[in-house]
This record gives structure tokens, sequence and C-alpha cells, in this order.
């Protein structure tokens, strides 16, 4: 992602504000549609390549996680939802009672996944890294 080295951190690492792109992996304010303006955010990289406040720069951060909190934000609803709807079923329960458990395990799946995720969060933030300082980029 592009980001501007906005100062320097005593102990080396940058702040840098990100330019976040939208889902789709255009620029929202490129086009006339529905995506709304370019969003920043403000985040701790550590700066490897020592570009100084100002400098135009590529950050990147672990895809690993990233992969890790998009399965548990989609998959742990779902299962959640699976295994009420079958635990529904097994109890013999009428295609109304699976249908309740269904959303009782959707709701209790989001809820764990929200819990789980401000969790990770808070203990462990993504670590952003400057990977490249380019003056000729567009942000």
């Amino acid at each position: 992602q592009s980001a501007i080295v906005e100062k320097l951190a005593a102990n080396g690492d940058a702040m840098v504000r990100v330019y976040q792109k939208s889902a789709c992996s255009h620029d929202c304010s490129d086009c006339s549609g529905i995506c709304g303006a370019k969003k920043t955010i403000t985040v701790q990289a550590s700066n490897p390549l020592q570009a100084r406040p100002g400098d135009l720069v590529t950050v990147e951060t672990m895809t690993k996680r990233i992969i890790q909190a998009a399965a548990l934000v989609y998959l742990l609803p779902l299962a959640a939802l699976l295994l009420s709807c079958f635990l529904g079923y097994a109890l013999g329960g009428s295609e109304t009672v699976q249908a309740l458990a269904g959303l009782g395990g959707l709701v209790v799946g989001c809820a764990c996944a929200v819990a789980v995720n401000r969790f990770i969060r808070r203990d462990r933030p993504l670590e952003y890294t400057i990977i490249n300082i380019d003056e000729e980029q567009e942000v």
C-alpha cells in the first residue's frame, strides 16, 4: 500500500499515513461510483530503508495474518450456523426449530468472531514494514 512518512519515532520506526484502497482493488477517488473518498490511517512502520518525513513509500504487512483474520470472520459464523442446524436436526426438531437453532448459532458465531478479533487486534496489532521509497508513485 502507498503511504507518506509523517515523522520518525525515537527507535527509528516511521509514522506513516497509509492510503487504503477499496476491496475491489481500485482507487475509489478515481471512479464516479459509490465507493466514496480515499481513506487514510496513520500507523507505525519499521523503517529498514531509513525513509524520511515527506517520503512517498510502499508498506506491506504479513499476508498470513490478514488471511487468518478473514478466515475467522467468515468461517467461524458459518461453522456455528451449520453446526447448530445439524444439532437441531439430530435432536429431532422441526424445520422451524432447526432454522431457529441455525440463526442462534450464526449470532453466537458472529459474537465469538468479534470478540476474538478485538482480542487479537489489541494483543497483536498488524506490523507494517516500509519496503520501497518511491518518488514517482501516485498515492
